[in-house]
């Protein structure tokens, strides 16, 4: 494939890598995430749908046109070491959490910092072992919750009961340290084999990747994956296999000795204790017959490890043909989601669109997705688009968009007992590590609408971007559409971001700043009957801001 017509595009776009590149180059504390990155086509023909976040030290350097960092040799066994770059990140909410795809990070209300530090060690070409451990403190101020004297408590545990999802880490300040984006791989040909604590991102999404993501911390996990596309004589292949534990909050859900008006018992149901295992299948195509596009298919399951008892529950697979393989598969003890994405690539006209497609009650196949029967579904797609405005001085102007529906599509689906995106009635946990979601940020049953322009030189990035957000959208027809006469009750966040990035030499500089207004926060809105019925909803306005400082060592 030809991209030398991209060549001024790849190199700006890429350069707004920096802002949201922790000390690494492998988790994303920003929103621009894998669709900035990818610009690197550039240096590798790779499709950037298989953990696009993913690039080593000396890649990033030669990209942002800095010195390679200087690697220190050991006097035995081949052995060469390299600092990883220092890395401060600080991110501030005034009233509520503001924070989406922030990896460590957690829903917090005023200062919350991250720093990490480390180093990477190489022998020869075959073990790498990359030691970046992340350190994070935060206020963790109070903020408002679901309210206390809601009537819809009974269908708000539906989902407290089948997820981890809490709406705040604790009550004291955060003081926390973890292993990050650490990793020891062994490269064998094509192929590297290992364990990390590295986040994954699957799919071709900006924003919100509905099946992984960089939302939620990293969790441990054994890797199989390809080093560079494999060429076959359809085109070129890669892929990931992944087994992973997955950890919970620890964090019990509020009002737990509430008690259900409709069924006279506790709304609370204790979850098991007992860590979960993930297994996880990923892989693209890029046809040599259709230059530019990318098409994939990820799958992933999910069990508590005290129920596996069948080798082949560690596979990433529901059955055959819709033929179940083991018990525990036809019992429902094991969650499964799946989804299909392609992206298309058009470098003469700047511009790409992409999709991802998924269900989340089984693997999604070419028999299952075409149904007469309703199921769960979630989708994701987004259109992006440079115009150059001055060739001579290299300036740049991008837009970009993406829209995604995670809600269920049919009104019989969300009554008793949704199965919203990401829960699971058996592994109640649901697809969450250490109590955030690991896909799309804005939750189970949300929808989300993205819009962003930035102007591009060099390596001086400034934007602005609009996004829209509808909170589960699955309760809300559950409680107040279908069942009251509050049919404009629904939590939407609006939200609009200027953000900038400058970067020089070995640092780099970047920051953005968030005016946000929630409309019927929590679902919520006021009747005031004083002067004849009057509806007004209990709207918040916050600010929100981060601050990036990153050297190169």
């Amino acid at each position: 494939m030809n991209y030398q017509n991209n060549k001024i595009v790849s190199f700006l776009v890429f350069a707004f890598v920096a802002i949201t590149l922790p000390s690494n180059g492998q988790t994303f504390y920003g929103y621009q995430g894998p669709d900035i990155i990818r610009a690197a086509q550039l240096i590798q023909n790779r499709s950037f749908l298989i953990n696009p976040n993913q690039l080593s030290n000396d890649e990033i350097d030669s990209i942002l046109n800095v010195p390679v960092a200087k690697k220190i040799k050991l006097s035995f066994a081949d052995f060469e070491m390299s600092l990883a770059p220092l890395q401060y990140i600080s991110v501030f909410s005034s009233t509520i959490p503001s924070n989406f795809s922030q990896g460590t990070l957690v829903p917090n209300v005023g200062v919350q910092t991250l720093f990490t530090a480390g180093f990477n060690l190489k022998w020869t070409n075959k073990i790498t072992l990359q030691f970046v451990p992340e350190f994070q403190r935060g206020q963790n101020k109070p903020f408002p919750k679901y309210p206390t004297n809601s009537t819809d408590w009974t269908e708000y545990y539906h989902y407290l009961n089948n997820l981890d999802l809490p709406a705040q880490f604790g009550e004291t300040q955060l003081n926390k340290y973890s292993l990050g984006q650490s990793s020891a791989i062994f490269h064998w040909k094509t192929f590297d084999i290992g364990l990390s604590t590295a986040n994954k991102w699957w799919g071709p999404a900006s924003f919100n990747p509905i099946i992984l993501g960089s939302n939620a911390q990293g969790f441990a996990h054994g890797t199989v994956s390809t080093r560079r596309p494999i060429k076959t004589f359809i085109g070129n292949i890669e892929g990931e296999a992944i087994v992973g534990l997955l950890e919970q909050s620890r964090i019990y859900p509020p009002e737990t000795n509430r008690i259900s008006t409709r069924y006279n018992e506790f709304l609370y149901k204790p979850k098991k204790t007992t860590n979960r295992y993930l297994t996880g299948l990923v892989y693209t195509l890029q046809p040599k017959w259709v230059p530019g596009l990318y098409i994939g298919l990820a799958r992933t399951s999910m069990m508590y490890k005290d129920e596996m008892n069948n080798v082949l529950d560690l596979l990433p697979f529901g059955g055959l043909v819709g033929v179940d393989f083991t018990n525990s598969v036809k019992l429902g003890k094991k969650a499964a989601m799946g989804s299909w994405f392609m992206r298309y690539v058009m470098p003469s006209e700047k511009a790409e669109i992409y999709y991802e497609y998924g269900r989340n009650d089984r693997y999604l196949n070419i028999w299952n997705v075409f149904q007469k029967q309703s199921y769960g579904r979630g989708f994701t797609g987004g259109f992006k688009k440079a115009f150059e405005i001055n060739r001579r001085k290299k300036m740049l102007l991008q837009l970009g968009v993406e829209i995604t529906t995670l809600s269920l599509p049919d009104a019989l689906q969300v009554f008793e007992k949704p199965n919203s995106w990401y829960l699971h009635q058996h592994v109640r946990q649901g697809f969450t590590n250490r109590g955030k979601i690991l896909g799309a940020g804005i939750g189970p049953g949300s929808n989300s609408q993205t819009l962003f322009l930035q102007w591009m030189r060099g390596l001086q990035v400034v934007g602005i971007r609009v996004n829209r957000v509808i909170h589960n959208l699955d309760f809300y027809h559950s409680t107040k559409y279908y069942q009251t006469d509050h049919f404009n009750q629904y939590w939407a966040t609006v939200s609009s971001t200027a953000y900038f990035s400058f970067s020089f030499k070995k640092i780099t500089l970047a920051g953005e700043y968030s005016w946000q207004r929630d409309l019927n926060y929590q679902w919520e809105w006021y009747r005031y009957t004083d002067v004849g019925f009057e509806n007004i909803g209990n709207d918040i306005f916050n600010t929100s801001g981060r601050l990036l400082l990153r050297y190169r060592l």
